[in-house]
C-alpha cells in the first residue's frame, strides 16, 4: 500500500469518526433534552425554608418580634413574641407570654379558644392543615407562664419541652388563601428555680397551589414527588438503536477507533 493511499484511508476513517461523534452529540443532547422534560416539576409544591431563629425575650414597652415571610417575597405573614411581663400592680409574679400575631390581612393561625386567651396548639407532624381547620383572629398565644417565688404554672399545650412541633397557618399571595406550617421548638418548666421558657423557629413551609391542603412537616406534595421520582428513572421510549461508538469507546478517544471498526464488522456479520 503506497503512503499516499494510506493517508487517505485514515483521512477517510478520521472523518467517519468524526461524523459519528458528532451523530452521537446530538443524540445525547436529544435524549438530555427528554429527561430534564420528564423531570420538570409538577405545577404545585411544597415550598420549605430551613432556618433557625431564637425568639429573644423582650418586654412589653420594648418589643422585638421574629418576623416570618412564609414566601421570602419580603411580605411578612407572622411574627412571634416572647414577652416578659414583670409584677406589676400589686401582683407577686411575672407572666411570660408566647404570641404569635399575623402580621398582614387575612394571616391566621390554627388555633382552639378557652377562657382567657386564644391558643395556638401544637401539631404532630402530618397533621392536616386546609379549609377545614380551625383558625383564630390574627392573635394568639402559644404559651403562657405565671412564675412567682415558689411557683410557676403553664397555660397553654406547649408545657412539657415540645421539640419540632408545628403551628398551622394560612395567608394571602396575590389576594389568594395559601395553607403552611410553622415549625418551633419550646422549652418550658415547672419548677420556679428552673430555666424561664424560650421558644425558637426551625423552619416553615407553604403550599403554592391555592386553597390546597398541606401537611404538617411535610416537604413535598405526593404528586409532586410521584413525578419527580418517575422522572428520574424513566428513560425516553422509542429512541432507534445508535450505531456508532460507545461513550466509553469515545472517551477512549481515537485509540479506540480499531476497536469500534472491529465490533462494526461483527455486526455487519
Amino acid at each position: 500500500m503506497s503512503a499516499q493511499h494510506a493517508d487517505s484511508a485514515t483521512k477517510t476513517s478520521s472523518n467517519t469518526f468524526n461524523r459519528q461523534i458528532g451523530l452521537y452529540s446530538l443524540a445525547a443532547a436529544a435524549t438530555g433534552v427528554s429527561l430534564l422534560a420528564l423531570a420538570q416539576p409538577a405545577a404545585g409544591e411544597v415550598v420549605v425554608t430551613r432556618k433557625t431563629i431564637q425568639i429573644p425575650v423582650t418586654t412589653s414597652d420594648m418589643p422585638h418580634p421574629v418576623k416570618i415571610s412564609m414566601a421570602n417575597n419580603g411580605i411578612d405573614n407572622f411574627s412571634f413574641s416572647l414577652i416578659n411581663f414583670p409584677p406589676n400592680l400589686g401582683n407577686t409574679y411575672s407572666i411570660r407570654d408566647l404570641i404569635l400575631d399575623g402580621a398582614s390581612s387575612n394571616a391566621n393561625p390554627v388555633a382552639a379558644c378557652c377562657s382567657l386567651h386564644t391558643y395556638t396548639p401544637p401539631l404532630p407532624r402530618g397533621a392536616k392543615i386546609g379549609p377545614s381547620a380551625g383558625f383564630a383572629g390574627p392573635f394568639a398565644a402559644l404559651e403562657v407562664t405565671y412564675a412567682g417565688q415558689t411557683f410557676r404554672v403553664p397555660r397553654g399545650y406547649w408545657g412539657g419541652n415540645l421539640k419540632d412541633r408545628y403551628v398551622g397557618v394560612r395567608f394571602l399571595i396575590g389576594g389568594q388563601t395559601h395553607y403552611g406550617w410553622i415549625r418551633l421548638t419550646v422549652t418550658t418548666s415547672t419548677d420556679p428555680q428552673g430555666p424561664a421558657m424560650s421558644a425558637k423557629i426551625t423552619g416553615y413551609a407553604y403550599e403554592t397551589v391555592a386553597n390546597k391542603a398541606i401537611k404538617a412537616g411535610t416537604t413535598a406534595t405526593a404528586t409532586s414527588a410521584a413525578e419527580k421520582s418517575a422522572a428520574e428513572v424513566q428513560a425516553p421510549k422509542n429512541i432507534p438503536n445508535q450505531s456508532g461508538p460507545s461513550l466509553g469507546m469515545l472517551a477512549a478517544g481515537a485509540d479506540a477507533l480499531p476497536m469500534w471498526r472491529r465490533e462494526e464488522i461483527l455486526t455487519s456479520n
